[in-house]
């Protein structure tokens, strides 16, 4: 069977925001595919709970994930899975050119919704860690650590804001940071300062460690090499996030120092025709977020491409 490659839609990215616009896309009667270089889901199927989703007080990400895959298969839109955006360029009629292994499809309006993965520490007990007591994301997943030993990695705005509120939620937090000043905001830092946070500078993360769980980290005083052990029962590593957005680069699409997409209310970008939603976009970074992005963003793509077709709605 020959491959379809001329959509009115695509939708470049299988996490919340890219499968909530899929679903609106669809249910407006676009003709709309969905692009997803791995499987659909995106980071939230790695959390190991969500209670901040409204209609569940609590739910497995993997289990939402399904919930929204099911729904996108429902609603009509084409779905290819393990089918990575190699690049993207612009036609001459002003269509957007998609380059994948399938090959190159064609569409007059995408929506951009990536996401953007958290910059990690890469060190050793890391990866098996993440999801048993190595966090990325203290608004997701901070409740499940209330009256805790907790630890925060990290010195910008980012990590000095978690830290902040996961004081809230326990008295016994550190923050890990590999200088002797932080690079936050100074009103952050003064709050942060006033708090019973305490702080391990000049100190790297070098390895975590426990069994099933989480139980201790690593630091070494980047100026003497000297380690030494923190017992802990979470980690929240704060480095900022990793938006997937190079491939937007050749379009000259507009974005912060961080790569991450500047888009309006309506989640248009600078270039006509091209949409952003999700942890892609300066935004943020909850799934809540991410689904209402995604339905703002196909709303204003059908509104785009009809007008194009037939004229202003």
């Amino acid at each position: 069977m020959t491959e379809d490659l001329n959509w009115e839609l695509a939708v470049v990215g299988g996490g919340p925001a890219g499968m909530t616009a899929a679903i609106y896309a669809a249910r407006y009667g676009l003709k709309t595919i969905l692009l997803e270089s791995r499987v659909l889901g995106g980071a939230q199927a790695t959390s190991p709970g969500i209670e901040n989703y409204p209609g569940y007080s609590y739910i497995t990400g993997i289990e939402l994930a399904e919930k929204m895959k099911e729904q996108v298969r429902k609603s009509g839109a084409n779905i290819k899975e393990i089918t990575e955006v190699r690049s993207v360029e612009r036609d001459d009629n002003g269509s957007f050119l998609l380059d994948t292994r399938r090959g190159v499809y064609n569409a007059q309006a995408i929506v951009w919704a990536t996401g953007g993965g958290h910059k990690k520490l890469n060190v050793p007990g890391e990866d098996d860690l993440t999801g048993r007591g190595v966090s990325y994301c203290a608004t997701c997943d901070g409740p499940l650590f209330r009256n805790k030993r907790l630890a925060v990695v990290g010195g910008g705005n980012t990590a000095v804001t978690e830290a902040l509120y996961l004081a809230e939620l326990t008295d016994e937090i550190c923050l890990i940071h590999r200088r002797n000043r932080l690079r936050a905001e100074h009103i952050i830092q003064q709050m942060l300062f006033d708090t019973h946070v305490e702080i391990h500078w000049d100190h790297a993360v070098k390895e975590f460690r426990g069994d099933q769980l989480l139980k201790e980290i690593v630091i070494e005083n980047v100026k003497s090499g000297e380690q030494r052990v923190i017992e802990v029962d979470g980690a929240f590593v704060a480095l900022g996030s990793d938006p997937e957005s190079k491939l937007l680069k050749p379009l000259d699409v507009a974005m912060n120092p961080q790569g991450e997409v500047f888009t309006d209310g309506e989640q248009k970008t600078n270039v006509e025709g091209l949409f952003a939603a999700g942890d892609v976009v300066e935004s943020l970074k909850q799934i809540v977020v991410a689904a209402g992005q995604g339905a703002i963003a196909a709303d204003s793509a059908y509104k785009y491409i009809r007008n194009v077709k037939r004229g202003p709605i």
